[in-house]
């Protein structure tokens, strides 16, 4: 029996410390056949070097700095599989987690895309802030509206478009948000597939002020477009889930 193949792409911009661990856990997918493709957007680190140790298993493309949203693009436009799949340098896959999909996809032929739930976790240097938030909703696991646990067939990716290159922190939420205009048939997983690191350098946690005001900016253009088209308005038409979100 003949399984799609899944492309696995991976955007890095000086994700030195934690891109090997990254790969690691694609490369240790139950789920074959897989391509991994590494998109490195200008780093200035030692992620060359890193990538390279694996050019005997991944594709290595390059470009100048262009933000996340040109990266996982570039990588969508030189992917082969009938499939696509997002894994941020930082962030870790359970090693079922393209698995677990794809027989939902193969149970489900309506089904455009899937997405999972994530679990959050510290590095050493942050245990302070881990035990500061212990009691919160968010350090527990989350439903996840982010790429790292999308999971969506090429064709309708094409469909929905490319990332938002103008967009460097809420590109995925505005690509789930357009997905979900089209009105595409989401499944949300109770599993957790996707761990999501916390550690100083997070995009977000840099840049908290800008992010915070292109999240709102995206909203805002969705529910634009959704008047425009005498849809009736919601936030985020998703499957329902308890509990807090983590989108990207």
């Amino acid at each position: 029996m003949t399984f799609p193949l899944v492309s696995c792409i991976v955007p890095v911009f000086n994700g030195e410390r934690y891109l090997s661990e990254a790969l690691e856990s694609i490369f240790a997918q139950s789920y074959r056949p897989l391509e991994v493709i590494i998109v490195d957007d200008g780093s200035t680190d030692g992620t060359s070097l890193v990538a390279a140790a694996y050019e005997d298993r991944a594709r290595i493309l390059k470009q100048s700095n262009k933000g996340p949203s040109a990266t996982r693009n570039l990588g969508v436009s030189a992917s082969r599989g009938d499939f696509v799949a997002f894994l941020d340098p930082d962030d870790l896959w359970h090693p079922d987690k393209l698995a677990r999909q794809m027989v939902r996809f193969a149970a489900r032929p309506e089904l455009d895309l899937s997405v999972a739930h994530a679990e959050l976790f510290w590095v050493s240097e942050m245990e302070d802030e881990a035990a500061r938030l212990r009691d919160q909703g968010r350090i527990h696991v989350v439903p996840a509206y982010t790429s790292g646990t999308l999971l969506t067939r090429r064709i309708f990716f094409d469909a929905v478009g490319d990332f938002d290159v103008s967009l460097w922190f809420g590109d995925a939420t505005d690509w789930f948000l357009r997905a979900a205009n089209r009105g595409a048939v989401i499944e949300l997983l109770p599993d957790v597939l996707l761990y999501h690191r916390m550690h100083t350098t997070n995009l977000t946690r840099r840049r908290v002020f800008a992010s915070r005001e292109e999240f709102l900016r995206i909203v805002k253009r969705s529910l634009d477009n959704r008047r425009e088209d005498g849809k009736r308005l919601a936030l985020l038409p998703f499957p329902p889930s308890s509990g807090r979100g983590l989108l990207d």
